[in-house]
Parts: structure tokens; sequence; C-alpha cells
């Protein structure tokens, strides 16, 4: 009797110490506080996102509610997975940046990973939406929201059962209407977001080129400027030198869909004749001065400095 009750005694510890080993196994590969421990990698950064299923949905006012101590992320460990110039364009610096990770979804087929980050400064809280890929490595990133948005705008974003990522905002116009702007991404195999769809009723903007050196002296009597229209001209201005001079053309075809611009330098060729043929530019235009009229002709091609289905080919008259 008394040693089948030792027998059982015996094995009842064997059973506890298989389950406190199993029980210190479970807790070593458990999730790793990425604040504090040593050694992380993409994967622990990545599963310390709360996981959350589609749709996820933010609007701006979001933002400025408070987030959880619990989901706190050192910028030295973001710095660590995501590159400092996913950032550059809200922050200057991140030393005075505190971040939050809000949500993490994983893709079932592709297998790569959406996180949404927070960033909050004193100025402004922006979300951020990541990309990493099936290895948990940094693919790509876009922000999603920000308190900065101009006041009298809402903003929302989401990302919908379809992995289609959405950017709206909506704003009341001076005139009392509303207007809305529509963006929609998807997630590419080159590892991009790409735009897929935009829609807005936003009134068109009449668009504006500047001449970068209007400013610059006139006193040649070639100098001045030559004219289509607003967006299709050629700024002429003086050179440094005898036989030289300076430019600016801008062009605008085919209803805004083929643009260009270019600034350089002339050198005359013959008289009222000037090349603009830069060493490190394959580009060569020829200028040919006639009265008020000036043309212009592509004696290399320019694709480098316009669309590829127009040219800088044209005739402009001095205003």
């Amino acid at each position: 009797m008394a040693s089948e009750i030792s027998s059982t005694l015996h094995r009842m510890r064997s059973i506890i110490s298989w389950i406190c080993l199993l029980g210190l196994a479970a807790c070593q590969n458990g999730p790793k506080d990425i604040n504090t421990a040593e050694g992380i990698e993409g994967t622990d950064f990545v599963l310390s996102f709360p996981a959350q299923s589609l749709p996820i949905q933010y609007a701006d006012r979001d933002l400025a509610k408070p987030s959880s101590d619990s989901f706190f992320v050192k910028p030295s460990v973001v710095a660590q997975f995501i590159p400092d110039s996913v950032f550059r364009s809200d922050f200057k610096s991140l030393k005075n940046v505190t971040f939050y990770r809000k949500a993490r979804y994983t893709a079932e087929e592709t297998e790569e990973t959406y996180i949404f980050l927070l960033a909050a400064s004193k100025s402004k809280n922006v979300l951020y939406l990541i990309c990493f890929d099936p290895e948990n490595r940094f693919s790509t990133a876009m922000e999603m929201l920000s308190t900065a948005t101009q006041s009298g705008t809402n903003a929302e974003c989401s990302i919908d059962r379809k992995l289609t990522i959405y950017k709206n905002t909506n704003r009341v116009g001076t005139d009392k209407k509303i207007y809305y702007n529509k963006n929609a991404y998807v997630y590419n195999t080159e590892g991009m977001f790409t735009l897929i769809l935009t829609d807005s009723n936003e009134p068109i903007e009449k668009e504006t080129v500047y001449n970068p050196i209007d400013t610059v002296a006139a006193k040649n009597p070639l100098s001045g400027d030559y004219k289509q229209d607003d967006l299709n001209f050629v700024a002429v201005r003086d050179g440094g030198k005898k036989g030289r001079l300076q430019f600016f053309i801008s062009i605008s075809k085919s209803s805004g869909k083929c643009t260009g611009t270019l600034r350089g330098d002339l050198a005359q060729v013959r008289n009222k004749v000037y090349h603009y043929n830069k060493a490190d530019d394959h580009c060569i235009l020829e200028f040919t001065f006639n009265g008020k009229r000036l043309q212009v002709k592509e004696l290399e091609a320019c694709g480098n400095h316009r669309g590829l289905r127009c040219s800088f080919d044209g005739k402009f008259n001095k205003r």
C-alpha cells in the first residue's frame, strides 16, 4: 500500500514539474516588452501592436483623444524598424515626439501586415499607416490623418475588408457648399501604396506658373517675355557676358496633360540665333528671334524636362 502511495506521489511530482517547465517555456516565448527587451526583431515590433479585425477606421477627432500609456513605444525603438524619412515632412526632430501603437492587421493571403502608428507632439498629432512585408521588414508608409488639417475641414481614413485604403476630407467652402475629396489606395506587389481612385467635387483652381528669372535685368533688345498664354511662355533675360542670355520656358499642352519647364543659359551661334546646350544634359534647344517673335525648336529631345507626348517646340510673341 505504502509503495503504491509513493509511486502515485512520484508521478504527481513529475506531472507538476512538466507543467512548470511548460509554463516557463511559454513565458519565455511570450510577447516581449519592446521598450525594455534586448535584441528585439521586426516580428516583436509588429506583434506588439494590438490586433484588430477589418474594417479599421479613424477620424481626425480621434487623434486628439488621450492614448493609453500601455501602447507607448519609444522613439528609439521606432527608429530601429521605420526610417525617419517617414516622419520628416511632419516633424523636424523625433526627440519631442511620443509614439503610440494603435492597430494591426495581417493579410491572410499575401501575409503583409498593416499597422497604424500615432505620432504625437505639442503642435500636432499625426496617424500613419505602415506596411511590413511577410518577413516583417518595413516596406512602405503613408500619412493618413493629422490634427494640423486646415480649420473647417474634417478628415477620415480607413482600410476595408478588401484591403482598400481610403483617405477622405470634407469642408464647407466660403460659398457654404460642402466639398469633398476621396482617394483610394492599395498595396501592390512592388511594396508601394498605389492610388487607384480619386473623386472630388472641389472647384478646379487655375494653375499658376511663376517666372523664376522675372527680376533679372532685361536691357538686351532680345530680353523680354514671349507668350502664347499664362502657361506657355518664354522669359528671356540678360546674360553675364556678350552673346549670352538667360531663359525660362514653360509649356502646358493637351489640356494640361503634358507639361514642362526648363531654365538655363543661351549662347549665340549666329545672328539672333541662340542655343541651350549644356554639357551634362542631352537636351538641345534652338531659340530664333525675329522681331517680336521667338521660335523654339528641340534639336535634341528634352524628355527629362517635359512630358513624353509634347515638346518645347513653338512660336511665342513678345509682350
